[in-house]
């Protein structure tokens, strides 16, 4: 087991801060793993469940059992956890210029693709050497302007090359879900059997370049660009939500790392770890996926927890103004699983208040929330 410490350029004079990256097994082996937590630095189920995985993979390590090479990086966002107002973490945006710490990742294919013209041949495995090489270089040549910006280039830094990137977060309420692409969907099945996950969001192109489709978007883009080359899917990135923000327990990151450690061992890193215990997770679109905007301000009420399956227009919970005793409903934007709902319990007109993934395409263009 190896700690690196990257250092990261302070916004003003006198100040500095780090990020911290742990390792298991051989740096050259394969496959990699990486596994980070709190990039949201207001979510914290994930930062959890990696204190107690580590604990687990020490143990593997110690006993031999490492065939791959694991990487862990249980505080993604040192920026955001030092970032706070009013007496409440603010954690998504930072305060500087409110950019959302889980987008603009660089574009590995567009900032590569120059220099593999001519470099790529009938072999797919070398295709993806060259590629990553390619992507290295590249990362290596980029000067980041401001703080946020670095912390993006020091993750990427430390995630491009790896086989399994798992980008761990939470939402406000909500049943344990994972977003990723069609890229090596037998490994999503995998890892909602490992975790239990209740549902994969699915999409290839979400929009805002965000951490994990950073990993997965390239390799798509890299075989339009160059269509007489095989140019495989060798990544598997997923961004998995840990339930709610208060769904922080010692109980459920145990039985989470557990999980987690299922799922490193189904794809190969270690030998003889826990089994896989749930079912798949359940599949829809993420253009599926339709959140309700509240149309007046006031008090959330629900009479729905997510997990509940819902039909279109079936009342969900309400909104009261009650200075003018005004009561308006909730509604199911769509049929399907209500997944998650908002943590507060008053709201601004024009705010999402819960999202309910169906099975039929109601959304074009950005689909994530930012």
């Amino acid at each position: 087991m190896k700690t690196e410490t990257v250092p990261l350029a302070g916004p003003s004079p006198g100040t500095t801060r780090s990020l911290t990256r742990h390792h298991w097994g051989h740096g050259d082996a394969r496959p990699k793993v990486y596994l980070q937590g709190g990039l949201h630095a207001d979510e914290m189920p994930g930062p959890l469940a990696l204190y107690h995985l580590m604990a687990l993979l020490d143990e593997a390590e110690a006993e031999g059992r490492i065939t791959g090479h694991i990487v862990v990086v249980p505080l993604a966002n040192p920026i955001g956890l030092s970032e706070w107002l009013l007496h409440k973490p603010v954690g998504r945006r930072d305060l500087e210029g409110a950019q959302n710490f889980n987008r603009g990742y660089p574009d590995l294919a567009a900032l590569a693709g120059g220099a593999l013209a001519g470099k790529l041949g009938a072999d797919a495995a070398a295709n993806v050497r060259a590629i990553r090489k390619a992507f290295a270089e590249s990362l290596s040549d980029l000067r980041p302007e401001t703080e946020v910006d670095e912390l993006r280039l020091r993750l990427i830094e430390g995630s491009f090359d790896a086989d399994h990137v798992l980008d761990l977060h939470c939402d406000h309420h909500a049943v344990m879900h994972h977003y990723t692409s069609s890229a090596q969907a037998g490994i999503g099945e995998l890892l909602g059997r490992a975790v239990g996950s209740k549902l994969a969001l699915i999409a290839d192109l979400s929009g805002g370049n965000a951490f994990d489709e950073a990993h997965t978007a390239p390799w798509r883009d890299l075989r339009a660009r160059f269509p007489d080359h095989p140019i495989p899917d060798p990544c598997f990135a997923t961004t998995l939500e840990y339930r709610g923000q208060q769904d922080v327990s010692d109980p459920l990151a145990l039985a989470d790392a557990e999980g987690l450690m299922a799922f490193i061992s189904a794809v190969g890193a270690i030998i003889d770890g826990p089994q896989l215990l749930h079912p798949p997770a359940e599949t829809a679109p993420l253009a599926g996926a339709v959140e309700f905007f509240a149309p007046i301000g006031g008090i959330v009420s629900w009479i729905t927890v997510p997990g509940d399956r819902v039909e279109e227009g079936q009342v969900l919970g309400h909104i009261t103004d009650a200075a003018l005793r005004r009561r308006l409903p909730i509604t199911a934007p769509t049929t399907g699983l209500l997944f998650r709902q908002e943590l507060w319990t008053s709201c601004l007109k024009g705010q999402g208040l819960c999202h309910v993934a169906g099975t039929e395409i109601r959304r074009q263009g950005d689909l994530l929330s930012n």
